[in-house]
């Protein structure tokens, strides 16, 4: 039984890391919210920048269901008008946060 019960457990923290694609989305989120910027807006200010993504990959981004390339980050933090660092900032506190949900 504790071997079922170990192996269940595995599975589901395997489960929740490959769904989840980011830790950073909700800074993001907080961020552009706090720049009074709408997802569109957003989106808009990437494309200027020359980064090809749309609202619904910021509904993505954001919720944590897409993964961000470096450039990604960078762009989306210079749209943002805010450090790359802001981003960043809490991620490892959010991702101790999450594997203690998971275990």
């Amino acid at each position: 039984m504790c071997a079922t019960r170990t192996l269940l457990r595995l599975f589901i923290l395997y489960h929740s890391v490959v769904r989840r694609k980011n830790i950073i989305g909700q800074n993001i989120r907080k961020d552009r919210k706090n720049a009074g910027m709408t997802q569109m807006e957003l989106a808009a200010q990437l494309q200027l920048l020359g980064v090809k993504i749309d609202r619904s990959t910021i509904a993505k981004i954001e919720l944590g269901l897409r993964p961000l390339s470096d450039i990604e980050v960078i762009a989306i933090a210079r749209a943002l008008k805010t450090p790359v660092l802001s981003l960043l900032g809490e991620s490892e506190t959010l991702f101790n946060q999450w594997i203690e949900r998971n275990e």
